[in-house]
């Protein structure tokens, strides 16, 4: 098991103290805990990481806690074997839960959460909905819209499990390929190693692999009913909705966009036309400046 409580690579565009938090079974969760006032909490996808919400970060510490785990598997957290952890959406869900407890966060959070980090933060938000304040979601979905199909090159990963093995595992081609396909304008060289340094060798990609292997597409995957249960939650719920969004994201696109929109049509939204999955990377001030306008108004409320 590979733990990154120390010896961590220092990364130019990372200036956070690490935190962790173990769990019973000894691993090691890592966390960002950064700024006091309102809690923010920031849920990644695969295969980003804290990383990802560097730019968040910075931007609200000043006037908020802001909490942005790493999930089992990925970023500084431990890397369990492929028996020691079930990589399933429920399992994520179960951390999260732990960490907030761990928190003691006093009162609701503000949950920030892209890519199949939505699913994970709202398992926990919908469970516990007297502790959310408000909601951002940053291209993300908990069903497809009609007609929807999961393009070839994610399919290609999600369907066979030797091949998204060596693909992911072997060769790095998920971290890789997201970082090169999920921006419009190409990643600086800081931001760029900033993405692949938790995955510099083949069994730090376990669960990167397992992440695209939980997109439950049918009702036969084991994680089908978790994320079922999980929208038909949403729909109970007040919570003020930010929808965030980069139209050029080939996963995530203008279809499962207006889903959300037909859905909850009283949400507040930014479209950015020219940003990709990596919306944080295009377009990280037009973002920022709307997440922190969203949640000091609902603050003010």
């Amino acid at each position: 098991m590979t733990d990154f409580t120390e010896g961590r690579p220092t990364l130019a565009e990372y200036p956070f103290a690490p935190h962790f938090f173990r769990r019973r079974d000894g691993q090691a969760l890592h966390y960002l805990d950064e700024g006091q006032g309102p809690p923010v909490i920031m849920v990644h996808g695969n295969p980003t990481w804290s990383f990802f919400w560097r730019r968040l970060v910075a931007g609200l510490s000043a006037n908020f806690r802001c909490l942005a785990p790493d999930h089992l598997g990925m970023g500084w957290s431990s890397r369990p074997a492929a028996g020691a952890y079930g990589f399933t959406l429920a399992d994520r869900a179960a951390d999260l839960t732990a960490l907030a407890d761990h928190w003691q966060l006093g009162r609701p959070a503000h949950l920030v959460a892209h890519d199949w980090g939505g699913p994970i933060g709202l398992a926990w938000a919908t469970a516990h909905p007297d502790r959310v304040a408000s909601l951002t979601i940053m291209n993300s979905a908990t069903r497809p819209p009609g007609g929807y199909r999961l393009p070839l090159r994610l399919a290609l990963f999600q369907r066979c499990r030797p091949l998204n093995s060596f693909l992911s595992g072997r060769l790095n081609l998920f971290v890789r390929g997201t970082a090169a396909c999920g921006v419009t304008s190409p990643l600086s060289p800081a931001a760029r190693a900033g993405f692949l340094a938790p995955y510099a060798q083949p069994e730090d990609r376990l669960a990167v692999a397992r992440f695209v292997e939980d997109i439950p597409l049918n009702p036969g995957h084991p994680s089908y009913e978790t994320l079922a249960g999980i929208d038909h939650r949403l729909d109970a719920q007040p919570w003020p909705l930010l929808l965030i969004w980069g139209l050029r994201d080939f996963v995530f696109n203008r279809a499962v966009f207006l889903d959300w929109r037909r859905r909850f049509p009283r949400a507040q939204a930014l479209v950015l036309p020219e940003a990709g999955h990596y919306l944080l990377e295009d377009e990280p001030e037009r973002a920022l400046a709307r997440v922190r306008a969203f949640i000091e108004g609902v603050e003010k409320d």
